[in-house]
Parts: structure tokens; C-alpha cells; sequence
């Protein structure tokens, strides 16, 4: 296993300051009853941390945003191809939506659809 988190959790990398943008989409997963672990970088490509941080998770999922966009992506895709990719002007029940989806991907649940 790549996984190097060891408290089951959707791995989220933060490049540079940008968090509270995409506050939604964390409260999608809350919602959702999924942990998820922030870490920080920098500087990267979103694509490729996105899919960094799904190796890294134990739940197979990962996430990564910077200013511009926010990508979901899983473990067993390749890497440049992630599963969802939002960007910060759409609207914040897609950003909430994008949320519940990477956390029922986790549970192996039907998407929500990210315009409803």
C-alpha cells in the first residue's frame, strides 16, 4: 500500500493559501461523516497532487486546490485523468455537491448530480 496516513482519512492538499475557498466542499464531506486530512504545499500542478494525495490516503481518495480549481481524484485511475475537477466561480451548491461526491466515492454510494 502507498497509503502513509495511517488514520483513515480523504486527503486534502491545500497549494498555496486557499482553503477558506473552498470551505463548501469541505462541509460536503462533513456532511457526508468522512474524515479528511489538510495538508499544505506551496506550489504544485493541481492534476498531480490531487492524485499524489489519493496514494497517500488509506480511504483511496484525493483532493487538491489551489486558487483556480479543486480536482477529486482516485487511487486506481490514472494520473491524468481525475474524477472531478470544479472551478471557483461555479456556484456553492456545487462546490457542497463535490463534497458529498468524493466522500460517497468513499462509501461506494450514487453521486449527487453537482448542479442540483
Amino acid at each position: 500500500m502507498d497509503s502513509n496516513h495511517s488514520a483513515p482519512a480523504i486527503v486534502i492538499t491545500v497549494i498555496s493559501d486557499c482553503a477558506s475557498l473552498w470551505h463548501e466542499v469541505l462541509l460536503g464531506i462533513e456532511e457526508e461523516g468522512i474524515p479528511f486530512l489538510l495538508q499544505r504545499h506551496p506550489a504544485g500542478d493541481v492534476v498531480d497532487s490531487a492524485w499524489q494525495a489519493a496514494r497517500s490516503s488509506p480511504l483511496l481518495v484525493g483532493i487538491a486546490c489551489d486558487r483556480h480549481s479543486l480536482v477529486v481524484h482516485y487511487k486506481n485511475l490514472p494520473a491524468s485523468v481525475p474524477l472531478f475537477t470544479l472551478m471557483h466561480h461555479q456556484d456553492s451548491q456545487a462546490h457542497r455537491n463535490t463534497g458529498n461526491n468524493a466522500a460517497r466515492l468513499v462509501k461506494g454510494i450514487p453521486f449527487r448530480d453537482l448542479n442540483s
